[in-house]
């Protein structure tokens, strides 16, 4: 017996953006996520306030930055400016040792 998706209401009469539908085949095809309505404007909300942990800075204003999807409870990478979120990043142990070590600095 296979589990079906569960549809969550919220998206009924709602859309996603052409300009974000690039982020939005990335997560799912980099961590299998689908995001729960609201949660997009989370992420942007919690890297505008200085929530979302800045892991890498990159060139013309972007960033890696970390973030806890809470819904699915799994930490992502994703690329953005504060304004907008372009990309999810591949998920690296790279990244992962920089977010750790930043952790380790602040005593947390």
């Amino acid at each position: 017996m296979s589990k079906k998706p569960r549809f969550n209401y919220r998206w009924l009469g709602a859309s996603i953006p052409e300009r974000h539908w690039h982020f939005h085949r990335q997560l799912l095809r980099r961590y299998g996520i689908v995001l729960e309505p609201g949660e997009f404007s989370a992420i942007l909300s919690d890297i505008r306030h200085g929530y979302a942990k800045l892991i890498e800075p990159r060139k013309k204003g972007t960033a890696i930055y970390s973030v806890r999807i809470i819904s699915v409870g799994e930490r992502i990478y994703v690329l953005s400016d504060g304004k907008d979120l372009f990309t999810a990043w591949p998920p690296k142990k790279r990244l992962n040792d920089k977010r750790r070590a930043m952790r380790w600095r602040e005593g947390g």
